[in-house]
Parts: structure tokens; sequence; C-alpha cells
């Protein structure tokens, strides 16, 4: 079950969600492979907001100082991709991207249904992309959103480790506000664990999540780590903005600790945001809130937090992160 809107560049005219129940596909099916090696590179680029109006190539020439000095494994794109931007200017990003030879992947923001294209139209190109993209959604699947699938980093003939990316859509005007992940798509997750783990002998695997808008505990995990309680404590960033989260709970985070197998989100939205705040479930989990770092400086920006963020996994599944921050002058 997928988003539908009917967007012109400034302009809503309607917008409608698609209620029909959809089909219900097999978990499996939305499970792609790549290998594992060692410290594992996770790059995590977010909010690019590539316009028909803008330059492309300093763009992306201020994109490749990141991407060529973190030296990445995979390059994962957390949302806002596009912002009126053509069919054009997507499949120039999207050429930009597979040129490194390296795996990579998208999910979708707020903004990217507000271009010449639908969010249907990029979904379709993405599944057929090829090559080097990983991106695997069912457009006619009982899941809300155009980005729920799953990425298995296999080592010997086994799941090392799940990468989850999400759809975290992008208004909710019932709410008049930022959407939120629907009941479907709670439920899709906790059947995606429940097999991985079933596949792993009964051993829950450990999987890091990627998605857009940030979930409303943020305010919570960042509040505790700023007032110095036991469960938060901040890793690494600031905080340069209130937290764009949605207002309604729908109680994701819950059965994301129920679950135990999530150990790191990441997200954008927030461009003025780049912290890390580690939550501690127990003794035995925890749980890192992570927004990215702003990949270029279309629409809002802080000059001094432009760049990208590796997420390093290593082999015990611990993670450390290594941020690389740039500024235009180098490029211009």
């Amino acid at each position: 079950m997928k988003n539908k809107s009917l967007l012109f560049p400034g302009v809503f005219v309607m917008c409608l969600t698609a209620c029909s129940s959809g089909v219900r596909h097999n978990i499996e099916e939305y499970i792609l492979e790549t290998n594992y090696s060692d410290n594992y590179r996770i790059l995590q680029l977010t909010d690019v907001h590539l316009s028909d109006k803008d330059n492309y190539q300093t763009h992306f020439d201020f994109m490749d100082l990141t991407i060529k000095e973190s030296n990445p494994d995979m390059i994962v794109v957390t949302g806002d991709i596009f912002t009126f931007a053509s069919r054009t200017t997507a499949k120039r990003f999207f050429k930009f991207l597979d040129g490194y030879g390296k795996p990579w992947t998208v999910t979708f923001g707020n903004h990217d249904e507000q271009c010449y294209f639908s969010v249907d139209w990029m979904t379709d190109v993405l599944n057929n992309y090829g090559s080097n993209c990983l991106f695997k959604d069912i457009q006619d699947d009982d899941i809300q959103g155009n980005a729920n699938f799953a990425i298995n980093l296999m080592q010997g003939g086994k799941v090392f480790e799940q990468l989850i990316i999400m759809d975290s859509n992008r208004y909710s005007f019932s709410e008049m506000g930022y959407d939120y992940f629907k009941k479907n798509q709670i439920e899709w997750y906790e059947r995606l664990v429940d097999y991985t783990t079933g596949k792993n002998e009964g051993n829950v695997v450990p999987s890091l999540m990627f998605y857009h808008i940030p979930l409303p505990e943020i305010n919570n995990v960042w509040d505790d780590a700023k007032a110095g309680k036991d469960d938060a404590r901040l890793i690494v960033g600031e905080k340069g903005e209130k937290s764009c989260n949605p207002d309604y709970n729908s109680g994701f985070f819950d059965v994301i600790k129920a679950k135990r197998s999530t150990t790191g989100m990441y997200f954008g939205h927030d461009h003025i945001n780049n912290f890390i705040v580690t939550y501690k479930v127990d003794d035995t989990y925890s749980i890192d809130f992570g927004y990215g770092i702003k990949a270029t400086d279309r629409v809002y920006y802080e000059d001094a937090m432009l760049g990208g963020r590796v997420i390093v996994l290593k082999n015990d599944h611990s993670v450390e992160y290594q941020d690389y921050y740039h500024t235009y002058k180098e490029v211009k």
C-alpha cells in the first residue's frame, strides 16, 4: 500500500492516501544480500535536496570530497534526496552514486514527493536500476510507503548483520504534521526480525535501521543525555534546532525494544542536528539514535555541518562513528 499524492511544485493540490489492503507478500521477498567485510564502512548521506535549478556538478564535486575521503563499502542516502527536481535530475544523481562502484541504496523523505515526478516513478527506476543499486520495493503490497526492505550482510553463508531500510512517509494531514510509521509497517518489521531469527537457529540477528524522520523518542533521549541520566549518553555531535518529529507516537520504539535486534537507528530531516545519543534499554541492550550530517548546502544549513558520517560496523557487531566535514570553498 503506497502513499499517493498529487503535488505540483509550490502548490498542494490534493493529497490522498491509498487505503486498499494490497497483497501480503512473503517476508523473504523484501530481502537483498551483499557481502560483509571486516570493519564494514557505511557512509550515510542525507538531505541532499537536489533541484533542477542547481549546478549539479558543484554539488557532485562537494559530495565527492566526502565519498572519496571516507572510502565507504556502502552508501546509504536517508531521504529528502530531491526538491522540485525533474526525472533528468534524479537520473543524474543515481548515475553519480552508481559511478563509485560500491553498493548504494536510498530511502525517501517528506520532500521527495515535491518534484516533477511521483515517488512511484522513482521507486520503479530504483527497482530496475541494477548495477550497484540495492533497492527493493514491492509496489502492490500491503505495506505503507515506498521503501521498506532489508539488506543482509552475509559472511560464510550466514547473515552477519541486517540493514533495515524503511520509509517514514511524508506528511500526516490528519495530524497536521510530519508522518509516522504505520501499523502495517511496524508489523512488517516484526515479521522481518522473526523470520531472520528463525533462519539463524533462533538467535536474533543484530540490525541497523535507516529512515528519514526521527521517532518522537528522539526528544526524550536527548533530554536524558543532557541531564546526565543513566539511560542515555551523548556520543557525538550537537543539537542546533528543534527535532521535527511526528506529533503522533505509533509505538514503534516499544516494538523495536521488545525485538532486541536493532542497535542503531540513523535518520536525517533536521539539517543542523548531527548528534548521536545511545539509549540504554537494560544492562545488555542499547540503541543508538543518530542524526546524519547534511550532504549539501541546499535549503537551510550550517557551514560547519556539511559532509557525511561513516558507521563502521566491526566484527563484534559494535560500531564506531567517523565524521567527515567539508566546505563549498573547496569546490568553488
